[in-house]
């Protein structure tokens, strides 16, 4: 029998877990979930590693720019994610126009094949969706992670013999300037082992719907076999009493406001998840409180779905619950199921209660209407203690405080303290 991936390779009494800080808010968002991890007492020992634009920028300052060492991923975090059971990461910041620059995201989905992006889209308590009647949404989302428009085959300019190899190309011969190209890359393994994923975790958890969006009737060949693979996959699992559906991905779009009830699993290629999930995240509360899951056959790697925010950087303003809600997902994967359900109940209890002192700028602006928002809004760490609170009411006082020091120093964001490309 095949393993399931979603759940750690080895089980284990204590479990070796990196922890990345990322880019700008992301050290605030991390020291917010690494507070509530210390309310818990978690049997995990955390080992930091570091990637993103900080990365980048210290190895500039280090090889030089246009060196070729120059990365936003060091040797050192590349090992670490090696030798430890699992990863948590929060946001990292990417510009555009750097040349040189690469992903760091992008990189360690390739590097480590991790070919599921799961993405829950659950309406939380106290949140509720901007959609009329309110409608109950649970979906889990389900994205090729390493193949498509992302497998990074790109060409510009494109070069002569590249005509050649299609006659669609001719219309573009003459005329038309310097011609950009993208590969959108399928192979049978990508589509099988997605949509096979899928069934996996609906059949593992009681599910009885699995939707795949595509294209197949403009974008026939690479989109064709995603159909074709999802057809004959959904044909092994209705011996399960699981219905498999199939439909255009932009008809998806429109459903998912109308009737979004009628989604519980989805599977799609790389592009077409990535803007369906976040569309699925924004009817239950946007991407402040969507988690990520990053998943491969020998690890995984669990990140909010939320931006860096550089404008807040290391200003404490974001709300922790998606850096938290990833927590969930990755305590989940190592199997301590228990802990991460204390998680979300307690992140559901502080946004119902909605008591002062415990909620930050956003859900008092975007979901609570407050007019007063900025002067009623309090910071990353104390809604996370407030978080933390509801799981470990003795979390307090000088316990609180030594935590709150501790934490700091584990996500300190100065140069010195960033680990990677040393000698």
């Amino acid at each position: 029998m095949a393993r399931n991936i979603l759940k750690v390779k080895e089980k284990k009494d204590r479990y070796d877990v990196t922890y990345m800080a990322g880019d700008d808010s992301g050290f605030d968002m991390m020291e917010g979930a690494l507070l509530v991890m210390e309310a818990m007492d978690l049997p995990i020992n955390w080992h930091r590693a570091d990637l993103g634009w900080c990365m980048w920028e210290k190895s500039n300052k280090k090889f030089g720019e246009g060196d070729p060492r120059c990365n936003t991923v060091p040797p050192e975090t590349i090992e670490c994610i090696k030798n430890t059971d699992a990863t948590i990461m929060a946001a990292i910041t990417s510009k555009a126009g750097v040349k040189g620059f690469k992903s760091a995201i992008l990189q360690m989905r390739q590097l480590f094949d991790l070919y599921i992006n799961m993405r829950p889209a659950k309406k939380l308590p106290g949140i509720g969706t901007p959609l009329k009647g309110d409608p109950d949404i649970d979906i889990v989302m389900f994205r090729e992670n390493t193949e498509d428009l992302y497998s990074a085959v790109e060409f510009y300019p494109l070069p002569k013999e590249m005509f050649d190899l299609h006659p669609g190309m001719n219309r573009f011969r003459e005329g038309k300037g310097n011609i950009a190209v993208s590969w959108r890359v399928f192979s049978e393994q990508g589509c099988e082992r997605i949509i096979r994923a899928a069934f996996e975790y609906a059949k593992a958890t009681g599910r009885k719907t699995v939707h795949c969006g595509n294209k197949a009737n403009v974008i026939r060949q690479t989109d064709g076999l995603m159909k074709k693979k999802f057809l004959e996959i959904a044909k092994e699992y209705e011996q399960y009493g699981i219905e498999g559906h199939e439909e255009n991905a932009d008809a998806t779009a429109m459903w998912l406001i109308k009737n979004p009830q009628n989604y519980s699993v989805y599977v799609a290629s790389n592009v077409f998840g990535d803007i369906l999930s976040d569309e699925a995240s924004q009817l239950t509360g946007g991407l402040g409180f969507a988690p990520s899951g990053n998943i491969g056959e020998t690890t995984a790697l669990f990140e909010p779905s939320s931006g860096s925010v550089p404008k807040y950087a290391h200003q404490y303003k974001v709300n922790p619950s998606a850096m938290l809600m990833a927590c969930k997902m990755m305590l989940d994967y190592l199997g301590l199921e228990e802990e991460g359900k204390k998680i979300e109940k307690a992140i559901g209890e502080v946004l119902v209660e909605s008591k002062p002192g415990t909620l930050t700028y956003d859900v008092l602006r975007d979901f609570r209407n407050d007019p007063d928002w900025a002067k009623n809004a309090v910071s990353t760490l104390d809604m996370a203690a407030a978080i933390a609170q509801k799981i470990n009411p003795a979390f307090t006082g000088e316990k609180l405080a030594a935590a709150k020091e501790k934490v700091h120093k584990m996500c300190a964001w100065d140069e010195a303290s960033l680990i990677g490309f040393d000698d």
